[in-house]
């Protein structure tokens, strides 16, 4: 990311380095963070507390790659410590800017 700042990165699975993933995104812009590998209720709290302070801009959608999310992560989602202004911004408007989506 040094040699290529421009370059977007999207990471997933961090466990178990997700406090080192945060300090990553604090240092380097184009880095972001899927929760797409975790059901909700499992999502990390370093991630969640990040998502909710500096880096609402940076964390997204817990989305399926066929773009559903399943029953049980619907359910669990109301009990993600979000708040309220980083809601949309992690279900859908930060995926769109990164993927050149939101034309």
């Amino acid at each position: 990311m040094y040699d290529f700042p421009e370059l977007v990165f999207v990471t997933a699975r961090c466990e178990p380095w997700t406090e080192l993933a945060v300090k990553l995104m604090l240092k380097w812009p184009g880095l972001h963070y899927s929760t797409s590998a975790f059901a909700p209720k499992y999502y990390p709290k370093a991630v969640i507390d990040f998502a909710n302070s500096r880096g609402a801009d940076r964390s997204s959608t817990p989305a399926t790659s066929d773009g559903a999310v399943d029953r049980a992560d619907h359910d669990q989602m109301p009990n993600v410590p979000l708040k309220d202004e980083v809601w949309p911004k992690f279900l859908r408007t930060n995926a769109l800017r990164v993927l050149g989506l939101d034309g």
